[in-house]
């Protein structure tokens, strides 16, 4: 038994929609995962109860109690106080606001929990496990509802002053664009995020016929960024002018951080990230445009490769680093 202690640690990625609970190995290989629904234990006093249950079906798998865990990490989707535990607000979930939940979850499960913004933990997980393997200087974007970033520099998760570093897709960069979900006007998330995409698509829609139109039709109307993609890759020029122009915007602020930072790498994630081929030649092709050239042509542009998982490794990287 006492070989088995303290080789294991619970990751959690508290989503929108999903709770996700993951068993991870000392490797970073998620070996038991459990998914309950965001609305199932919303309020906080049900997602400690719920999460609790789901750590302890997990860690009964490998014959262990989770006070035997090396520790639980736990990602979510908006500001916190990573030192201290707490979670200032969530944007997509009502009811919390000033939650101590690493608290609240330590007293549950009696063991080590740790709390951080979930998009750091994703850049944990893409920079020991996943396409950030080997960076000293990584950014790390998430591309999808939101635009979610991360940073590590010189090989530490840098969180700034206030543990609110790395909110790129709140930087501006058109002052006359779109308005965004913050009140501010011409963020990057708001160019180049889902509602971006579907905007562009519903547009498209209205100007005549083609692939994109057809697909919408099929679906009942249900528009999404996935048949956005295979209406460009099936030659709707219309649907692939919105990728190209994504590419574009992403590649403006893209550029703003390499001559800022000066990263060594970029990873890009998240579920516009699957459209990959059809906006990396342009996001490319601006950065090196726009950057300065010592920086543009030091960095290298590549996609997550953790998945779905990113989010729990990255939680159990926390535990980690710090235990």
């Amino acid at each position: 038994m006492a070989s088995k202690m303290r080789k294991w640690t619970v990751g959690i990625d508290f989503g929108g929609t999903n709770v996700k609970v993951g068993l991870v190995s000392s490797t970073g290989r998620v070996v038991r995962s459990r998914v309950l629904s965001s609305q199932d234990v919303g309020r906080p006093s049900r997602f400690v109860e719920g999460v609790g249950r789901s750590v302890e079906s997990l860690t009964q798998t490998v014959g262990l109690a989770p006070s035997q865990l090396r520790g639980v990490g736990i990602g979510a989707p908006g500001p916190v106080d990573a030192a201290r535990g707490l979670i200032h607000f969530l944007v997509n979930v009502p009811g919390w606001r000033e939650v101590p939940l690493a608290q609240q979850l330590q007293r549950r499960l009696r063991c080590q929990c740790l709390i951080d913004n979930d998009v750091n933990l994703v850049t944990l997980g893409e920079w020991r496990f996943g396409a950030g393997r080997g960076a000293k200087q990584l950014v790390c974007l998430t591309l999808g509802t939101g635009v979610g970033g991360g940073l590590v520099i010189d090989g530490k998760l840098y969180r700034g002053a206030a543990g609110a570093a790395g909110e790129i897709g709140h930087m501006v960069i058109d002052p006359h664009g779109r308005r965004c979900a913050c009140g501010s006007r011409g963020c990057l998330e708001a160019q180049v995020g889902t509602a971006a995409v579907l905007e562009q698509g519903r547009r498209a829609i209205r100007r005549g016929a083609g692939p994109l139109r057809r697909l919408a039709h099929e679906a009942q109307g249900r528009l999404t960024p996935a048949l956005v993609s295979q209406a460009a890759r099936s030659g709707d020029a219309a649907a692939r002018k919105i990728w190209t122009d994504l590419g574009r915007s992403l590649g403006v602020g893209l550029a703003n951080v390499v001559n800022l930072l000066n990263p060594d790498r970029i990873v890009i994630g998240g579920g516009l990230s699957n459209a990959w081929g059809l906006f990396y030649p342009t996001l490319v092709e601006t950065v090196l445009a726009q950057a300065m050239d010592v920086s543009a042509r030091s960095v290298r542009i590549v996609r997550a490769q953790l998945g779905d998982h990113a989010g729990v490794v990255g939680a159990a990287v926390l535990v980690w680093q710090q235990s």
